[in-house]
């Protein structure tokens, strides 16, 4: 699944749908991922306690960068069959935050009960910007670490990376343009298609079936996991 969106000063984003707007310079900005598998129907995001998307969002949707006053807010993630989570994040004017939403298993109480899950959010903050094309892995799967091997068109084995859990790990694709292939194992899980240099951020996570899947979006400057 290949999904990218541009981070360009003046683009805010709640719901899925696009509307550009005039943004004041103490305008700090968030993206929304979910990667919630388990539970029923859309998982929904409240920003300060409000839900500006009450269709929720499917699994494997992201927002664009939602435009919030610079300061300290509270971000959500709820889904039915899971249990709600939240943080805090607190935003300089001109900076984006991705907040990732997913699920962690948690032990059942006793050994017939059925294992019930918990909403966690994996905040990645920019940090400074980086030259030529590059892909920034963060994993949200089960899996303590997923092995990701990117094939370029230039006849190469593939460069791979081994990605560990919540954390992010750097595929650094040279200075010119050209496409990668993403796999996990023989399976392809996307394709980056670079139209401009800088930070192209891919999500590793599973669906209910237990099988790997990758959204990406565009950020121009490197992330941290935090």
């Amino acid at each position: 699944m290949r999904t990218i969106f541009s981070v360009l000063a003046a683009i805010v984003v709640w719901a899925p749908s696009v509307r550009a707007q005039v943004v004041p310079s103490e305008i700090g900005f968030v993206r929304m991922v979910n990667a919630v598998a388990p539970g029923e129907g859309n998982t929904n995001v409240l920003i300060d306690g409000k839900d500006g998307f009450a269709e929720g969002y499917r699994l494997g949707q992201l927002t664009g960068a939602v435009g919030l006053k610079a300061g300290s807010h509270s971000i959500a993630f709820k889904k039915a069959g899971v249990g709600s989570g939240a943080t805090k994040v607190s935003l300089e004017a001109g900076e984006t935050w991705s907040l990732i939403g997913f699920a962690e298993r948690v032990p059942a109480g006793a050994k017939d009960e059925p294992p019930v899950w918990a909403m966690k959010i994996l905040r990645l903050k920019q940090s400074d910007p980086e030259r030529g094309y590059r892909l920034t892995l963060v994993s949200v799967c089960e899996e303590d670490e997923v092995k990701v091997t990117a094939v370029t068109g230039d006849g190469g084995a593939g460069k791979v990376a081994h990605v560990k859990r919540m954390k992010t790990a750097l595929l650094d694709l040279g200075k010119s343009r050209r496409e990668a292939i993403l796999k996990v194992g023989n399976t392809k899980i996307t394709t980056i298609s670079p139209d401009r240099p800088g930070n192209y951020v891919v999500v590793i996570y599973q669906n209910a079936e237990g099988k790997f899947r990758a959204l990406s979006f565009y950020d121009p400057k490197y992330v941290i996991a935090q």
